[in-house]
């Protein structure tokens, strides 16, 4: 049991050094989200989450020493049952956490609005933040904490649809897609908070929550505002063609009149 609870300590503590320079890269954007423009803000510099074209996989970082091979993949996406293993609830907090940073790097480079580009801003923020607590919160859990952490058929989907999919506008895609997950993200960690099994997990969800809710508000608003410009753009287009048509209409009845 000692050995056991001496190579998690050890794994996360690894984990902990590797995080440390990317929670300082966030803090450095964070910052110049607060005196600058948001659609001016350079992406901070991190491990690629993905190759930029190649099919999506996760991150290289490990949170925790991996799962054995025969470890059960939960439904990442899916909302957490009350009562659930601390280590599932984990995994699922952990796929959808590292699915938002890096769809949110991809959001800083392809957004057009700058209200998507600080949504995404502070999704990434946030993303890098709760990557720190959870490793904390995994090394203070007193129960097994080894996971999977491949990236499940869903989320490998969903980010190849964000970096390739080009039927819809990117900020439209993107704020629907990730609010999708940090509204399924917020309901899990606030049933683990309430009925968790771990002590210090259930800590780490109670505390992280107001975090999601905050991320899923900006991107409410940027979508609103996002749907707004698109409404605003096809009127406009629609003006143009009516004020077109009426001009080659009179045209040609002035031709014929002639």
């Amino acid at each position: 049991m000692h050995s056991n609870q001496a190579y998690k300590i050890t794994g996360i503590l690894a984990a902990l050094a590797l995080t440390a320079g990317f929670a300082a890269s966030a803090q450095t954007a964070s910052q110049a989200t607060a005196t600058g423009p948001v659609s001016q803000q350079p992406v901070p510099t991190l491990p690629a989450t993905t190759p930029p074209d190649a099919t999506p996989k996760a991150p290289d970082q490990q949170a925790v020493p991996p799962a054995s091979t025969t470890t059960a993949q939960a439904d990442a996406t899916a909302p957490a049952a009350p009562g659930m293993a601390a280590k599932d609830f984990i995994q699922q907090a952990y796929l959808s956490n590292e699915f938002g940073i890096a769809a949110s790097q991809v959001a800083l480079k392809e957004a057009k609005s700058p209200a998507t580009k600080q949504a995404a801003q502070q999704v990434l923020n946030d993303g890098m933040k709760l990557r720190q607590d959870m490793v904390t919160a995994i090394q203070g859990a007193t129960t097994d904490m080894h996971f999977n952490q491949t990236w499940t058929a869903e989320y490998k989907q969903k980010l190849a649809d964000l970096q390739s999919d080009t039927s819809v506008p990117f900020d439209q895609k993107y704020l629907t897609t990730q609010g999708e997950i940090t509204q399924n993200a917020a309901t899990l960690y606030g049933q683990y908070a309430e009925a968790g099994t771990d002590a210090t997990v259930k800590t780490f969800a109670a505390n992280s929550l107001p975090k999601l809710q905050a991320d899923q508000s900006q991107l409410d608003t940027a979508k609103t505002s996002a749907e707004a410009s698109a409404t605003d753009e096809d009127n406009a287009a629609a003006t143009k063609v009516t004020k077109t048509t009426k001009r080659t209409t009179h045209s040609r009845t002035t031709h014929s009149a002639g």
